[in-house]
């Protein structure tokens, strides 16, 4: 198992995606300072609103392609093979890959709160709870990114699919409002009770690292169990799905 994390680690920065994404993420840093200095009022949280969001989005993507990409080159390569070759359990091997992506994500968002905390903290709190959040939403962003390249035969479709429930994830709240409004002229009752029933089992991600927390911090109390419970609850659910995938799965 540790090695198959390190392996990854060293993969990653073959590839130069810590760097990368540093970059990203500074020159965003950059443009929201621009920004900001635009606004007549607030000038500081508007930057941090910007610098929070684009980080948040620029790492998400970044875990997305990378593990996509890492695991069907896996298979490609044969890797997959050599490790099952040893005395390894294939809910073991799925396990070790998890962990070494979210040691990725883990050493990409450290230096991003660090990044975000010295702008200036309009609120420690808040701060706190938002970082915790964007680790564990990249973790829960691996988890399926993980899913959809064992299960599916090439790298870009996996990616596809992953960015696609990532963006749904984020939109669910969008699509519970919407659901509840009255007067939705011309929208039958089976296409509205169709999404209510995809949102029930589709993370809410909107309710991860939300950029307000850095300026007013958690407002409501249970947005922090909301988010963890989701976090723990989605985790396992797709890393149990892959390992039952992985089984079936013919070489």
């Amino acid at each position: 198992m540790l090695t198959n994390i390190r392996y990854i680690l060293l993969t990653a920065l073959r590839d130069w995606l810590f760097a990368a994404l540093m970059i990203g993420i500074i020159v965003c840093t950059l443009i929201a300072h621009m920004l900001g200095s635009t606004a007549i009022i607030e000038n500081q949280e508007m930057t941090l609103a910007y610098t929070a969001a684009s980080a948040r989005i620029i790492i998400m993507i970044g875990l997305i392609v990378f593990t996509c990409f890492h695991i069907r080159n896996a298979f490609d390569t044969k890797e997959i093979d050599v490790f099952l070759s040893r005395p390894i359990t294939r809910a073991t091997l799925v396990f070790s890959y998890w962990l070494g992506f979210a040691t990725v994500a883990l050493l990409l968002v450290v230096p991003t709160i660090g990044l975000v905390a010295i702008q200036g903290l309009l609120s420690k709190s808040g701060f706190v709870f938002w970082s915790i959040s964007l680790l564990v939403e990249c973790w829960l962003v691996v988890a399926s990114a993980l899913l959809a390249a064992f299960m599916l035969g090439s790298a870009v479709t996996s990616i596809m699919i992953s960015m696609g429930f990532y963006v749904f994830a984020r939109m669910v709240g969008f699509f519970m409002a919407t659901t509840q409004q009255s007067g939705l002229h011309g929208v039958g009752a089976f296409p509205l009770e169709g999404v209510k029933s995809i949102t029930t089992f589709m993370p809410r991600l909107d309710s991860f690292a939300k950029s307000e927390w850095l300026i007013y911090g958690l407002t409501q109390r249970h947005d922090f169990t909301l988010f963890m419970t989701q976090a723990v609850v989605f985790i396992v659910l797709l890393i149990c799905v892959t390992i039952v995938n992985f089984r079936y799965k013919q070489f």
